[in-house]
C-alpha cells in the first residue's frame, strides 16, 4: 500500500503532465491515478508511457467509464472523483484530489509524507489555495513553478477555497458531491492547525505549514485556448474576460517553490 497518492482528472493539459508529475514525485507522491477527459487517447498514452511502465501512473479514460454523464456541459469531475476514491481505498493511505494547475507545497519540510504524519488522527487535511496570476506571460511559459512567480495576497478572499488530501477508506462515497471537500467518518477534516473544516470554503486562510499553489490562468494563451474553451460545469459559470481580469493577480513576487524545487523540473 502506498502512503501518498494523487487522484486527478485532466483535459487539454497534456503539455503540463511532465512538470506536474516530476514535481510531486519529488515531494513524496508515490503514485498517480489519472483520468483523461480528452477524446483522443494517443497523446497522453505517449507522454505517460514511461511512468505507466514503471508503475508510477495508472491512466484511464473518462469516456470509457460507465455511470458518468457524458453530455457536453455535464460536471463529470465529481463523478470521476467518486470512482477514484473507490478505486484507491485499499491502495493508498492518503490521496490528494487536485488538478494539474495545482502544486502541493510543504513549507516546513520537503516531503508531504513527513508532513502528513501529524494529521494521522484525522480523515482529511484541507489545504488552502494560493492563487498565482500570469506574471505577464501572454504565450505559454516553459514551466509553471519556475516562471509563474507572481501572485495575489495570501489573504485574498479567493484563497479561502481548499482542496483535500483524504484517507479514502473514510470517505462517505454516497454523500460525496463535490471536488474540494469530502464527507468522512472517524476524525473529520482539519486545516493545518488541526481546526475543523466543514466545507470547501474555510476561514481563516492558513498556509504556514502547507499550501496549494494554484496557477489558475497560467498565461493569456492558456486561458483563452484551454480554460475558456474547455467545458465547464453549469455551476462554475463561464470563463470570460471578467474572470481573467479578476484572477490575474500579480502584486507579490513569490519564488519559494522555484527556489526550493525548481531544479527538479529543469529538464521537463
Amino acid at each position: 500500500m502506498e502512503y501518498l497518492s494523487i487522484g486527478a482528472v485532466f483535459r487539454m493539459e497534456n503539455s503540463w503532465l511532465g512538470e506536474w508529475i516530476a514535481y510531486h514525485r519529488h515531494v513524496g507522491v508515490e503514485r498517480f491515478y489519472l483520468y483523461s477527459d480528452d477524446a483522443d487517447t494517443r497523446v497522453p498514452d505517449r507522454i505517460l508511457k514511461p511512468y505507466i511502465e514503471k508503475g508510477i501512473v495508472k491512466l484511464r479514460y473518462v469516456k470509457h467509464l460507465p455511470g458518468v454523464d457524458h453530455s457536453p456541459k455535464a460536471w463529470r469531475q465529481k463523478d470521476v472523483y467518486r470512482i477514484i476514491l473507490q478505486e484507491v481505498a485499499a491502495k493508498t493511505e492518503w490521496v490528494a484530489m487536485i488538478d494539474l494547475d495545482e502544486f502541493l507545497l510543504p513549507r516546513t519540510c520537503d516531503d508531504m509524507r513527513e508532513l502528513l504524519e501529524a494529521y494521522e488522527p484525522y480523515s482529511a487535511l484541507a489545504v488552502h489555495w494560493c492563487n498565482f496570476g500570469t506574471s505577464g506571460f501572454v504565450r505559454r511559459p516553459p514551466t509553471q513553478i519556475n516562471h509563474l512567480l507572481r501572485r495575489g495576497d495570501l489573504l485574498w478572499d479567493r484563497n479561502r477555497y481548499v482542496k483535500s488530501i483524504v484517507r479514502p477508506r473514510r470517505v462517505e462515497i454516497g454523500k460525496a458531491d463535490g471536488v474540494h471537500w469530502f464527507p468522512t467518518t472517524g476524525g473529520g477534516t482539519v486545516n493545518e492547525n488541526q481546526e475543523p473544516v466543514v466545507n470547501m470554503e474555510s476561514r481563516p486562510i492558513v498556509s504556514e505549514t502547507v499550501r496549494l499553489n494554484h496557477y489558475i490562468l497560467r498565461s493569456w494563451q492558456d486561458y483563452w485556448e484551454v480554460k475558456a474553451v474547455r467545458n465547464r460545469s453549469r455551476e462554475a459559470g463561464a470563463c470570460d474576460d471578467v474572470y481573467f481580469r479578476r484572477n490575474d493577480r500579480n502584486e507579490i513576487f513569490d519564488d519559494e517553490i522555484s527556489t526550493r524545487f525548481g531544479k527538479v523540473i529543469a529538464g521537463e
